[in-house]
């Protein structure tokens, strides 16, 4: 222990000598510094670390150095240090590793507590945030500088410094994580992420660490023990091959080797939760496409809700767990049916406290078969995944939109709608009148449209729950509830209340354009605006406006909000009168509603007759999803031979007008 300690304090001596080479770890120091503190308003808490690739390829680059420069010194040595490792060789390639192991764990400590302290503003939830940031500075910085300066501390001392150098940059090149590429061979070996740059789709996509992510690590750091072994002992000569010790060190070398290569091919495989969806992406599109295309025999609702009473599970990853309380009044001697996405499992059923085990689920229904008349309490316990296209579930993120069933909704519902055979469409399910809801928590905190705060107990009145956890920031902005990532947040704050107006005003204009009559329930205003992740550019429930952030991830401008929305504007009419919740027998009104916004006002075609061709060939059958396709079809055909810009824009008008549905005020 007393040689080790005192070749530990020489090669402490030697690796401080180098100062020119620490400087580089600490003017990192300051590229974080500056990171954080100059840009943290063009980034939100984790978008720095989600694109901290290139720090990491700067530290790789930093240990090839220092693996070189050890390299060297063994074949400079004077001839006292020569002297101080003759008694123990093999515990001066110990102390070796031990030093730059030592030196590079104080370095990443120190990183993980300045990022830690940096994301966690005001140090409310230190230990939660410490627990993402932590393991992932360790993982993707600590494991991969052992690792190449083992590998760079063998090539060096292997070849000449002529050849080494070149097989040094292979190796940096190879392993790192600017390169994004699919295949099996480049995931192995990148020592990053799947993505370097993070998913949009995931707020905390990139601190998200993975079996398969430990896994690239891991046969990385086994392969460089493993090579730095057998150069040292190769270099020792073959007369000291024959002693014992040289001859377990041999054998732990073989053993790391041919451990390392399973976990090589296990890591070859994307294991993330975005990786994973991307890849059953199609899958899930398909399923979802047939149940969209599935005839809804009748439609009802038994009973008017009075609350909704929900509380969230503590389960991690994508399964959503959840309690569910209905009060229901005026409820007729007939079924009552829950409308609930079908992926999600009842586990079990009470009627006023008593257990009730003669309840159907069929399809995206619960059927409540003779229930009592007047009023109900209804407890549904609550368990399932939703494919990642219908709801974001994660570890740390939530997005469960009010107008989807994720919730029972009371009454039979048809949930998706197939759009010209080739796509879906969600439908909006929240379209009645608000009525009480509580709901709680136990995931941690989170926002939803019952509350301007972040926290995990709300209540209030709207016609459907959304909850979503995540890096969000939720404030009240001149009475309009504005939740969006905190970059995004602090840009559009001063001008969030620009996107209510201008939406309203064009929502005018399409009444008036199509000469609609104004006895319907519509909101007064939007003074609700979510920029969430979305699969679509733009949702509207009741007075709530969802927009996808990743259009608004740009400087602000009353100018460049005027833009956006103006882009918007035909999906906002297609969100007020078409996608309202009700049913509609129709697949080619959902494709084309937006196109003949377009059409109708200017008077030009444009490409609607060569992409009318492509999906509608000689095999027409096939095409049709619903009767009213057909009339459809024939309405679009009549547009297509039409000569002058009044009579188009005329056929237009009149196709919208035919397939524009509201909600009728009770």
């Amino acid at each position: 222990m007393m040689v080790f300690k005192k070749i530990f304090t020489l090669e402490m001596k030697l690796f401080m000598k180098k100062y020119y080479l620490i400087i580089p770890m600490f003017l990192s120091f300051l590229y974080m510094f500056y990171g954080y503190y100059i840009m943290k308003d063009a980034l939100d808490n984790f978008s720095f670390l989600r694109t901290s690739g290139f720090v990491m390829m700067f530290l790789t680059i930093l240990s090839i150095c220092f693996g070189v420069i050890n390299a060297r010194q063994d074949k400079d040595a004077k001839f006292e240090e020569v002297l101080n490792t003759l008694p123990a060789a093999w515990t001066r390639l110990m102390a070796k590793v031990f030093t730059w192991a030592v030196c590079s764990f104080a370095y990443c400590l120190i990183l993980a507590i300045f990022c830690t302290v940096w994301v966690d503003n005001g140090l409310k939830e230190l230990g939660k945030y410490g627990l993402q940031v932590v393991p992932y500075i360790f993982v993707n910085f600590y494991m991969p500088m052992i690792s190449t300066w083992l590998i760079a501390y063998s090539v060096e001392k292997t070849f000449n410094p002529k050849i080494g150098w070149p097989v040094l940059l292979l190796i940096w090149y190879i392993i790192s994580p600017i390169k994004n590429r699919t295949s099996g061979i480049s995931f192995m070996l990148n020592q990053f992420v799947e993505d370097p740059y993070g998913d949009s789709r995931l707020l905390h996509y990139g601190l998200e660490l993975n079996i398969g992510l430990l896994s690239r690590k891991l046969w990385f750091l086994m392969f460089g023990m493993s090579i730095y072994v057998l150069v040292n002992l190769i270099s020792l000569g073959t007369r000291n091959l024959k002693n014992a010790k040289a001859k377990i060190a041999g054998a732990a070398a073989i053993l790391l080797f041919i451990s390392a290569v399973p976990l090589a091919v296990f890591s070859s495989k994307p294991h993330s939760l975005g990786q994973m969806w991307e890849i059953s992406h199609s899958v899930w599109n398909d399923e979802i496409l047939e149940q969209a295309k599935e005839r809804l025999e009748s439609e009802y609702c038994n009973g008017e809700i009075k609350l909704l009473h929900l509380e969230l599970g503590d389960s991690k990853g994508d399964l959503l767990e959840y309690y569910a309380k209905i009060n229901i009044d005026n409820v007729r001697k007939e079924p009552v049916i829950f409308t609930l996405y079908r992926s999600l499992a009842v586990k079990n059923v009470k009627v006023n406290g008593s257990e009730y085990n003669e309840f159907i689920r069929d399809g995206d229904w619960i059927v409540i078969q003779e229930p009592l008349k007047g009023e109900l309490e209804i407890e549904i316990n609550v368990s399932g995944k939703l494919p990642y296209l219908l709801g974001e579930i994660t570890d740390h993120t939530l997005l469960l939109m009010p107008d989807f069933p994720w919730y029972p909704v009371l009454g039979k519902h048809k949930v998706m709608l197939p759009v010209l055979t080739h796509g879906y469409l969600p439908n909006n399910l929240s379209n009645g009148e608000p009525y009480d809801i509580v709901l709680k928590s136990h995931r941690g905190d989170v926002i939803t449209n019952l509350s301007y705060d972040m926290d995990t107990e709300f209540s209030g009145q709207v016609t459907g729950p959304l909850v979503i956890q995540g890096d969000y920031k939720s404030g009240n902005i001149g009475g309009i509830h504005f939740v969006a990532p905190p970059s995004i947040y602090h840009f559009y704050k001063e001008y969030i209340g620009i996107i209510p107006d201008l939406f309203m005003e064009y929502r005018k204009e399409f009444e008036n354009s199509l000469g609609i009559e104004t006895d319907y329930n519509f909101c007064d205003k939007y003074n609700k605006v979510f920029l969430v992740n979305l699969n679509e550019s733009i949702r509207i429930n009741h007075d709530e406006v969802y927009l996808d952030y990743s259009s608004w991830v740009h400087l602000a401008s009353e100018d460049s909000i005027r833009r956006s929305c103006e882009f918007l504007r035909p999906m906002l009419a297609f969100e007020c009168f078409w996608r309202t919740g009700e049913f509609v027998e129709s697949s080619v009104a959902p494709c084309l509603f937006q196109t003949l916004i377009e059409i109708a006002e200017t008077g030009e075609k444009k490409d609607l007759e060569e992409y009318y061709s492509q999906w509608w060939d000689e095999d027409r059958e096939k095409q049709i999803v619903w009767e009213n396709d057909l009339s459809d079809v024939y309405e679009i055909e009549r547009l297509i031979k039409a000569e002058s810009k009044e009579e188009i824009s005329k056929i237009a008008y009149e196709i919208l007008r035919k397939w524009v549905t509201v909600n009728k005020s009770k």
